[in-house]
């Protein structure tokens, strides 16, 4: 092995590990689901079988190929794991997945950091050998790659590219995570370097069964890997075709493809058997749908390319559940790169395309060992677009098994296009940057993300009220001013000190309520302490913490309006208030006021309720009424709503208001065409638009919202918000709430 390829490993391996030990356990994206197949594998002793809505606690990770779950389960056989069900069962119930903008609750899991410090035990000593394991075939990984790129770029080119992989913060990031992903990136990895070695080799190891053997081998670890080896079946094929078009032997063809089938079926080939005789589907796809969010329809090309920025930024450097994010400036730097490569394959085309097609020409092997990279590329890229049409998957590291593909490119875009000398110079520079940046990634990133704030010794003032089951545990000691106005829109963060007065015996959330006049939440924010990372059952005696608790009034809040602040604690499993004590320690209300607000419109408007809130092709929302906010089953409610046109309005759209359930299940509504129709609406022209329906006798008590909106007849296609975080939903918006009683 090179010296230069080997400091590349260590120093990989380093960074990786120092990724390993910072992200707190199952703070990787479906970390905890994956080892809960390594869990089932090793108390089991058997395959997990899947059925749709699955309770395993592997959820959709159930049908998952198991070529990366089996090696885990070897590797930690030894180590007693039957704690793990009472970790899973800490998920933090408001986990703010997939919310880069969270600035609480980024980790899926209650953390008691006092267990899982090292020396570790258990479960943790598990996860962190499943973690090596990663690390390992991230090693592997890197190694293939600069094995694929060597006979195409040369071994100095190869060496920066694959420098520049190890230095990606994303790459390191799940390269340290328990994930199959770093089973099918290595074994992707092996499947190219395999097939380059025979595309660019003598004439005379195409003949031997050798390489085809190990193609084959590669090829069945990287179907028993992940579904998405499947596409790589089609690379094999090909470098088979070409090297039986290139010998001109049609007897070559077949006995290479055998070759390659052979090793690839022994290894992968029960699985897809074992998939056909327990689900009807020998890629188990049927049942994988059926535990995974769907979109509730499929996405169109301008829903897929918003998601691109995702896309661009979890490719980079995007950690945890894909909430703790770099700060923006580090993501401009980012595009700033890829502008660079963009230019540099433009001008690297123009420039070498006559050049090109001499070596072309000179060199058909070469050349088609390059084309088969970028097929492949071409395939997970097509693969993923099909996924992103059923499911939101704009992760970046679904690219990973394509990084030879993808550093190719980056070779031709700076040697060839900005020329050898500033190419070697742009290369290091892009390197250098990236290592400073992965090596600080974990004290400047992922540390502070995942550190609570201190708890200090608890003062001698007195608590403003007492929560306990039984016996005073905790005091509410302070609370900060409230603000005397609130608009809609506007992000209050309220202060609040708690007391440990004894030891907690459950985790509890803490909510922090906006109460109107008619006993109806307008807002909440409802979270676990310490921005998440404080469990109260962790808490000790005599200490205090200082909480921020940031609530946002909802756009479509009803105004004008009286509040009341009521803050609490309950157990989020079971709904159980913590109960609020007098001094004499009889049980009292659960949630205890700190203030009050009045609710103001953020603009004048002849509509009640203004609000602001663009559809597409040219209807804004501008206000709404309700008849009355408490309803009764079997009597009618209007809902009056008031549209404006930006401009010509295109067509003729029927509008609806549905009363929808915490859980979106619809319980009646009224869908019509307003008076005049859409396309008559003249620019500036309110119009009043009124729904009236009965709610249905048997719609139980509790909160409800109506969603509104406009589609169009017969395809009952519905209008575009423009702004879909503002209204709660791409095409449509939630008012409300409102209360059955």
């Amino acid at each position: 092995m090179p010296r230069p390829l080997a400091l590349i490993l260590v120093g990989f391996g380093l960074l990786a590990g120092l990724y390993s030990v910072t992200t707190p356990a199952f703070e990787a994206p479906d970390e905890i689901w994956h080892f809960a197949y390594i869990h089932h594998l090793q108390t089991q002793g058997s395959l997990p079988v899947s059925q749709p809505d699955t309770p395993g606690l592997w959820r959709q990770q159930g049908v998952q190929a198991p070529g990366y779950y089996l090696l885990a389960a070897l590797v930690t056989a030894w180590v007693d794991v039957d704690d793990f069900p009472d970790i899973y069962a800490r998920a933090n119930p408001h986990a703010a997945l997939g919310r880069p903008d969270a600035s609480a609750n980024r980790n899926y899991l209650i953390h008691y950091f006092d267990q899982e410090r090292f020396p570790w035990q258990g479960t943790f000593l598990a996860l962190h050998l499943v973690r090596f394991l990663s690390i390992v075939l991230g090693g592997v990984t890197l190694w293939a790659v600069h094995g694929t790129l060597v006979p195409l770029v040369g071994r100095e080119r190869a060496l920066w590219a694959t420098a520049l992989l190890a230095a990606t913060p994303q790459f390191l990031f799940i390269s340290a995570a328990a994930s199959n992903d770093n089973a099918i990136q290595a074994a992707a990895a092996l499947v190219l370097w395999q097939g380059t070695r025979i595309l660019t080799g003598s004439r005379e190891a195409w003949t031997r069964p050798g390489p085809w053997l190990r193609l084959g081998g590669f090829l069945g670890l990287a179907l028993l890997a992940k579904l998405s080896g499947l596409a790589l079946t089609g690379v094999a094929g090909l470098a088979v075709l070409w090297i039986a078009w290139r010998a001109r032997s049609i007897r070559l063809g077949v006995q290479a493809a055998l070759w390659v089938a052979g090793p690839a079926l022994l290894i992968a080939g029960w699985w897809y058997v074992r998939n056909a005789r327990l689900y009807g589907d020998p890629l188990a796809w049927n049942i994988w749908q059926q535990n995974i969010l769907l979109r509730v329809a499929p996405a169109e090309g301008r829903t897929i390319l918003g998601e691109l920025e995702s896309l661009e930024r979890s490719y980079w450097g995007l950690f945890g559940w894909f909430n703790v994010p770099y700060p923006e400036w580090v993501y401009r730097l980012f595009r700033g790169v890829e502008g660079v490569v963009l230019v540099g394959l433009v001008v690297a085309g123009v420039r070498r395309l006559p050049s090109g097609l001499r070596a072309l020409r000179s060199d058909w092997d070469r050349t088609a060992a390059a084309g088969l990279l970028l097929l492949w590329l071409l395939a997970l890229t097509l693969s993923w677009l099909r996924f992103m049409r059923i499911a939101p998957a704009a992760q970046g590291r679904y690219f990973f098994p394509a990084a030879s593909s993808l550093l190719l490119l980056w070779v031709w875009s700076g040697w060839w296009g900005l020329g050898k000398r500033l190419g070697r110079a742009w290369a290091a520079v892009t390197v250098a940057a990236l290592a400073v940046l992965a090596l600080v990634t974990p004290f400047w990133i992922l540390r502070p993300a995942y550190t609570p704030p201190a708890m200090r010794p608890a003062t001698e003032a007195p608590p403003l009220a007492v929560f306990g089951r039984g016996r005073p545990q905790v005091g509410l000691v302070a609370s900060a001013e409230v603000p005397s106005r609130l608009q809609p829109g506007q992000t209050v963060t309220l202060e609040l000190t708690w007391r440990a007065l004894d030891r907690v015996d459950r985790d509890y959330s803490v909510f922090v309520h906006l109460v109107d006049s008619l006993g109806i939440p307008v807002a909440q924010v409802d979270t676990l302490p310490g921005g998440g990372l404080w469990a109260t059952s962790r808490w000790r005696p005599g200490t205090e913490l200082r909480d921020r608790y940031v609530l946002r009034v909802p756009e479509t809040v009803y105004t004008p309006n009286r509040v009341r602040w009521v803050v609490g604690l309950y157990h989020a499993a079971s709904g159980e208030r913590l109960e609020r004590l007098s001094p004499r320690g009889s049980a009292g209300e659960a949630g205890v006021p700190v203030g009050s607000s009045a609710l103001v419109p953020r603009r004048e408007s002849p509509a009640p309720n203004p609000i602001q809130v663009a559809f597409a092709d040219n209807i804004s929302l501008v206000g709404y009424a309700f008849s009355h906010r408490r309803l009764t089953p079997g009597r009618p409610v209007t809902v009056t709503l008031y549209w404006q046109a930006r401009g010509p309005v295109g067509q003729d759209y029927t509008t609806f208001a549905h009363l929808l359930d915490d859980r979106f299940a619809m319980f009646g509504g009224h869908d019509g065409v307003p008076s005049p129709p859409t396309s008559a609406w003249l620019p500036g022209q309110m119009v009043a638009d009124v729904h009236t329906f009965q709610v249905p006798r048997e719609t139980p008590p509790g909160l409800y919202r109506f969603e509104v909106g406009l589609y169009t007849w017969p395809d009952l296609r519905r209008l575009a918000v423009l702004d879909p975080d503002r209204a709660e939903g791409a095409d449509r918006v939630l008012l409300g709430p409102v209360r059955v009683e």
